[in-house]
């Protein structure tokens, strides 16, 4: 049996979803001081921010304990929107309001509607609502857009882990812009809040008072990835912040956990191994997505390596858990979603002689990425088989607009102008196609020909250094600099074999050295070695989360999501 939330949750990740976002709101702050003050007052580097972008940030405590989070959006030079949960509102404008003094910024409470649209297709259809008006793409870009006369702004976010973007406008608005999107050739569906949370979960979004609030650090609940810079000048709880970065992680932080069987476990549960508590439980469901139970939880340091399995109890039930990086579920681009759409419409191809349904599929891909040359070339063959020869060419003439450079295009112009028996513009196409690929093979000459000379030069370079680490090597065997060096190198310029014992030699010496676990593990993958690549990545995710190496974590955990979603 299927139920209506899961058939929301698999339309989010697969079209697009909508649902009114009543549990958020906005706050407007507008003065010559708005940034200035803003910038004394939260985590991150407002001051970064041009006009029409956007960043997570937070306000903490002197003891870094989190107040608020929610999203910032620089609007105009002075003016910026501040999205954040409605739990959170008077909570926040009561924070600043108390560190507001002779500073010249106004901060109100807006009284507006806010809807989100959550998907891979989110943005098409609005481009289709809000026609000829540019759309931001980038994770909290916002701009204003118009409907009729009313100004309406949209910032891009996302809730569950796919593209999104939400709408900001009038309450008299509601109805009107509401069936606009209905009107789509393809329109969303409404999400409840079941999938919602779901698909919240899957994403590994937390929220505030259900899985973290005023008790928590901030470095416990992950935001310092996205919500903080170490780079700014001071703001309250900045040194807290800074010394946990400096000389360790927090002991405990959340994280994700996957449950074996179908019950969840209760929230706020205890996780123990043995008669040790390990970890609190959070948020928790089953995803639809990955068919498992999953949960937010806040785990010890020493647990928190992933793909870790362990024989627990949550107050005091047995339950078989396995350690997991966030996000569960790593969403795909439009680019990604494109390409899958492109290999079904081939595979259906190889499958049946009915043209009509690749054909549909390759349009959709087509209109998922416009620049997707290759669902174009298929496209325009199938058109070319069904006779339809006119849409065939008009499409391989879009494709030259988008890319004058596209050889294919041309070469396929051609072949189709002289079905139609137009021959001069046969041979003008063909003749394009020729001088486009002399044109790239002159220019893929010349670059070769100074690559050849710069990885010369580069190797003599390269070389002198190598000859310096391993005079220091003969006088210490040890040395850290000179091993991860020489690591380093070996990797830069493809001696994999060679560059693996240096690196496994600081690693043997030096435990919570972050970066050899990464360059190893680096060097792994060049070697095709995906197991050993993989657990070496887990044990250098352990190292960095105890030390609080936030860099080499993220790029740990992002490779070794890569190839966990690439096992055969």
């Amino acid at each position: 049996m299927t139920y209506q939330f899961e058939t929301e949750v698999e339309q989010v990740r697969n079209h697009c979803g909508y649902f009114p976002l009543e549990d958020w709101c906005l706050i407007s702050a507008k003065g010559k001081d708005t940034f200035s003050f803003l910038q004394s007052q939260t985590t991150n580097d407002v001051l970064q921010m041009q006009i029409g972008q956007g960043q997570n940030s937070a306000v903490t405590d002197r003891q870094a304990r989190l107040i608020a989070n929610f999203s910032i959006h620089r609007m105009e030079e002075d003016e910026a929107l501040i999205l954040v949960e409605t739990s959170l509102k008077d909570i926040l404008l009561n924070h600043l309001e108390s560190y507001h003094f002779r500073e010249e910024v106004e901060l109100t409470a807006l009284n507006c509607r806010l809807l989100a649209l959550q998907g891979p297709k989110s943005s098409l259809i609005l481009e289709k609502v809000f026609e000829n008006q540019n759309l931001p793409d980038k994770p909290n870009d916002t701009t204003q857009l118009t409907l009729g006369e009313h100004p309406i702004n949209l910032i891009i976010k996302s809730l569950t882990g796919e593209e999104g973007q939400i709408l900001c406008f009038p309450n008299e608005l509601e109805d009107e812009l509401t069936q606009l999107i209905l009107k789509s050739d393809s329109p969303p569906i409404k999400v409840n809040e079941v999938a919602r949370e779901v698909l919240r979960i899957e994403a590994g979004i937390p929220i505030y008072d259900t899985d973290m609030d005023k008790k928590n650090i901030l470095p416990e609940t992950g935001l310092e990835h996205t919500s903080v810079s170490y780079n700014k000048g001071c703001y309250i709880g900045q040194e807290v912040i800074a010394r946990i970065k400096t000389y360790g992680a927090p002991n405990f932080a959340l994280m994700g956990l996957t449950v074996e069987g179908v019950l969840t476990p209760p929230y706020n549960g205890t996780l123990k191994l043995g008669d040790k508590k390990i970890g609190t439980i959070k948020s928790s469901v089953r995803s639809v997505t990955l068919d498992k139970v999953i949960t937010l939880a806040y785990l010890h340091k020493e647990h928190r390596s992933p793909d870790i399995e362990m024989e627990a109890t949550i107050d005091g039930k047995p339950f078989k858990v396995k350690t997991c990086l966030l996000p569960f579920y790593q969403a795909q681009t439009r680019k990604d979603h494109s390409n899958k759409i492109l290999h079904q419409a081939l595979q259906l191809y190889k499958e049946q002689d009915d043209l009509n349904q690749p054909i549909a599929l390759l349009r959709e891909s087509i209109e998922l990425d416009p620049k997707n040359a290759d669902a174009y070339e298929a496209l325009g063959v199938f058109l070319a088989k069904q006779d339809k020869l006119d849409e065939a060419i008009s499409l391989m003439k879009r494709l030259v607009e988008i890319n004058p450079q596209e050889i294919m295009a041309h070469t396929n112009l051609s072949v189709y102008y002289m079905k139609q028996n137009r021959i001069e513009d046969a041979e003008f196409e063909k003749a394009e196609a020729t001088a486009l690929q002399f044109e790239k093979a002159i220019e893929k000459n010349m670059a070769k020909k100074l690559k050849k000379k710069e990885e010369e030069q580069k190797k003599i370079e390269m070389e002198e250094r190598v000859g310096m680490f391993k005079q220091v090597l003969e006088i210490d065997p040890q040395d850290q600099v000179a091993n991860f060096g020489l690591g380093s190198i070996y990797l830069e310029t493809g001696r994999y074999e060679e560059g693996l014992e240096p690196l496994k030699t600081v690693i043997e010496a030096h435990r919570d050295y972050s970066a050899a676990y990464l360059l190893l593990g680096k060097t792994w993958e060049k070697l095709s070695n995906r197991e050993e690549a993989i657990e070496i990545y887990k044990q250098g995710i352990a190292a960095a989360s105890k030390k609080g190496d936030l860099m080499p974590l993220k790029d740990m955990q992002n490779r070794m999501n890569q190839l966990l979603q690439s096992s055969p």
